[in-house]
């Protein structure tokens, strides 16, 4: 075990070490990593929750989804005077 380590530590890249098998161990880190996806409805609601209240979604949906002369409306904020408020 530690002629291994000996070679682990004179390696310069990020190494996990864990007491546990390869296979449990990403087993684990799987099951652990937060994943957000489309079917996992209850993590979604919890994502927008956190997020509408930042978030002006209908505006974002809005100029995603339009073309180039219909992105500065004059009922809203030109991309030029949008980049001084910030």
């Amino acid at each position: 075990m530690q002629e291994v380590l000996d070679m682990i530590c004179g390696l310069d890249v990020p190494i996990l070490i864990v007491p546990y098998a390869t296979r449990d161990a990403m087993s684990m880190i799987h099951d652990y990593t937060p994943k957000l996806n489309i079917d996992d409805t209850n993590r979604v609601i919890k994502a927008v929750e956190h997020y509408e209240p930042f978030i002006d979604f209908a505006e974002l949906l809005r100029r995603t989804s339009s073309s180039d002369e219909q992105f500065n409306e004059p009922s809203t904020l030109s991309m030029e005077n949008l980049k001084t408020v910030w």
